[in-house]
């Protein structure tokens, strides 16, 4: 076994112990950065809708990407319902992606309201 000087303590059974743990405790740190990239979506969402700055579906579909996502919130749920509400988040993620590469932000309305001293 090839661990270096650091895995010497421990015998094979325990290295296999380790990094099984290490990769459960992966899998459930991945569920809850599912589960709060969730509430980010709906809040970037929520945001883009309020503004004028972006077109409302986008905020729309991006808030909809969130509440799938959210789904994680009881792993059981999300991963039942995976790969649905995967494809399900798809089209608020990459619409907002693509506007954002492609159109940008309405600079006008930008400088209008940045003037305004909103």
């Amino acid at each position: 076994m090839e661990g270096g000087q650091s895995f010497s303590a421990f015998n094979v059974e325990q290295v296999q112990a380790l990094t099984l743990m290490s990769l459960r405790f992966s899998a459930r740190a991945f569920n809850t950065y599912l589960a709060f990239f969730g509430i980010w979506c709906v809040l970037i969402g929520y945001l883009i809708f309020r503004s004028t700055f972006m077109p409302r579906i986008i905020g729309v579909l991006e808030a909809f990407a969130g509440l799938c996502w959210l789904t994680f919130l009881w792993p059981p749920l999300g991963h039942y319902l995976s790969p649905y509400n995967q494809v399900l988040s798809a089209p608020g993620e990459l619409s907002l992606m693509l506007w954002l590469l492609v159109m940008g932000v309405n600079s006008q309305r930008w400088n209008e309201q940045a003037s305004l001293g909103r």
